[in-house]
């Protein structure tokens, strides 16, 4: 994003849940984020970076069959 960027006294309390820099936040979306990856086999994590935005990667198993609904 375009944002401020994630401070270092930030960053290793990002995927805890409640956990928030927001009056008005829960502090639950990346805690959620980072459990669902996870329960797939993947994970989310935070691309180290300067001060100018934030980019997060999301890591996911290739899967072993075609998703079929």
């Amino acid at each position: 994003d375009s944002g401020p960027g994630v401070s270092e006294e930030v960053r290793p309390h990002l995927f805890e849940p409640f956990y928030t820099t927001r009056p008005e936040g829960t502090g639950l979306g990346l805690a959620l984020c980072r459990e669902i990856a996870r329960q797939h086999g993947g994970d989310i994590d935070l691309e180290a970076g300067d001060s100018s935005g934030a980019v997060f990667r999301v890591w996911l198993p290739e899967a072993s069959e075609p998703f079929v609904s």
